[in-house]
């Protein structure tokens, strides 16, 4: 019976620790031209093959990536200005400051808190106070023929103040991007 109650909990504990990702989730934000049908874009090229500044080992990855990924979702990569449309992609980061303000209780109800004793504790103020570093990428569709937008998307999430960020955020990023372009396209 022991033996049975641990495998459960061990099982329960590798579940948890599993759910559990170390990998932050990009947030998506998107804007397609009104006017124009992305459906007839098949064929690509990036913009600006070379690139100036930053960790060019990055850059390499995720367009690496975009390129993997946009084979898969469908569309065709081209020698420069022979594409449907022209892509681009920037990287960026920046320092802000996160407040958490968790009011007159804290974690704690007030009668059970901290202090307890005899139905009583007293009121205390948590306020928590984090730097943190969030990353955004952002992909650039134009029409080749007219160079005109004609669609736009961020993906942005807090990262390490490395200067390197994880192959796994890279490719969630990446494919939150290419998924949402494709969708708007209709593939």
């Amino acid at each position: 019976m022991k033996t049975l109650y641990r495998g459960i909990m061990a099982s329960i504990a590798l579940a948890s620790l599993a759910a559990c990702s170390t990998t932050p989730k990009p947030s998506f934000s998107t804007e397609a031209a009104p006017d124009i049908n992305l459906a007839g874009y098949t064929t690509y090229s990036w913009a600006f093959p070379k690139r100036g500044g930053g960790n060019p080992f990055v850059y390499e990855r995720v367009q690496n990536a975009m390129d993997a990924s946009l084979a898969q979702a469908g569309y065709k990569l081209v020698a420069e200005g022979q594409g449907d449309m022209e892509l681009a992609f920037t990287l960026g980061a920046r320092d802000k400051v996160d407040v958490t303000n968790w009011g007159p209780v804290g974690p704690y109800y007030p009668g059970y808190g901290m202090n307890y004793r005899y139905g009583w504790a007293y009121q205390y103020n948590q306020v928590d106070v984090r730097n943190v570093t969030e990353g955004s990428m952002a992909l650039d569709v134009f029409d080749a023929k007219s160079n005109r937008p004609i669609w736009h998307g961020v993906a942005s999430a807090r990262i390490g103040s490395t200067d390197s960020p994880s192959d796994a955020l890279i490719q969630s990023a990446v494919q939150g991007l290419v998924d949402r372009f494709s969708t708007a396209s209709g593939k």
